[in-house]
């Protein structure tokens, strides 16, 4: 397991916090997954750490769109410490972890600070490796998210961005095999189970019984009774005129959720639209993937 790695605001931005009761969140959590592309390094596999530029972008499309998103579970996040000062600056706290790799693309989970995240039974820190012998994959980031004022459990949370490629269902079913077995493990029947990320579930790749991504990996986790809660279709990348739909949400099948919302700009946003609807003006200044967004109730 790696290194614990907490990001706290700087002290001069928590004066322009407002502070919000641990009661508020009583009846639900609203949950956003974010993969960021290459975030500080400009969006680019090439880039620098003075290429960033896309901070002031991205902190009013946060800001306006998504103020009241409880937690945050990005990707691809490679300078941890930067990301840590935006969110800072919105109100939020975070955790993530150090990696040797220096473009390590990391998993950031950021909270609103009326909740706290702790390590999940048996563990001392946040993340899980998903494979053995491959150290560069990135790991799960996971903990038991709580009310942190009077302490009360509210969900498991787990943040995943499994192995890329077409041709690597193999092992993004290894990696979801093995973070069952840890779930298993550490689960509390009266806490709801919340896995999201950035999936990377292709349309047009198969498995040796000719099931699809997501059918395969749905085989897996109804393993562990959870159940995927977003669309086969909508689009949550876009390249160009090509989309896929890789960002989901799996909860626990006893969980009531509300609503799945993908920022509208991945479905294909004519020129006339507002700038942060706009395709291509989004794709430069924020990311190639769309925010997807859902509220879990919490009983």
């Amino acid at each position: 397991m790696g290194r614990l790695k907490r990001l706290w605001p700087w002290l001069a931005c928590t004066a322009a916090v407002f502070s919000i009761s641990g009661s508020s969140f009583a009846s639900s959590l609203k949950i956003t997954t974010f993969n960021l592309r290459w975030y500080g390094l400009g969006g680019e596999i090439s880039g620098q750490r003075t290429d960033e530029y896309r901070d002031p972008f991205i902190t009013e499309f946060l800001s306006t769109k998504y103020i009241n998103t409880d937690i945050f579970l990005f990707q691809e996040v490679i300078d941890t410490e930067r990301l840590g000062q935006l969110m800072g600056g919105l109100g939020h706290h975070c955790v993530s972890y150090r990696h040797e790799q220096f473009n390590h693309q990391h998993l950031m989970i950021c909270l609103k600070k009326s909740l706290d995240i702790i390590p999940e039974k048996g563990d001392d820190d946040y993340t899980y490796s998903l494979m053995e012998n491959r150290p560069y994959l990135r790991p799960a980031l996971y903990g038991q998210v709580i009310d942190r004022y009077s302490k009360r459990p509210l969900i498991h949370l787990v943040g995943l961005h499994l192995k890329a490629g077409p041709s690597s269902i193999d092992a993004r079913l290894e990696q979801v095999n093995n973070l069952n077995k840890r779930v298993l493990e550490y689960r509390q029947d009266n806490l709801p189970v919340v896995i999201a990320g950035d999936f990377n579930t292709y349309r047009n790749s198969r498995y040796e019984d000719k099931k699809s991504d997501l059918v395969v990996l749905g085989d897996a986790f109804n393993s562990i009774n959870v159940t995927r809660r977003t669309s086969d279709y909508d689009y949550t990348y876009r390249n160009g005129s090509s989309g896929n739909v890789f960002d989901h949400f799996y909860v626990s099948d006893n969980t009531e959720t509300k609503y799945v919302e993908i920022w509208r700009a991945c479905s294909g946003s004519s020129r006339n639209t507002k700038r942060m609807e706009n395709l291509s003006w989004y794709q430069r200044f924020i990311s190639d993937h769309c925010p997807v967004s859902l509220r879990v109730d919490i009983k």
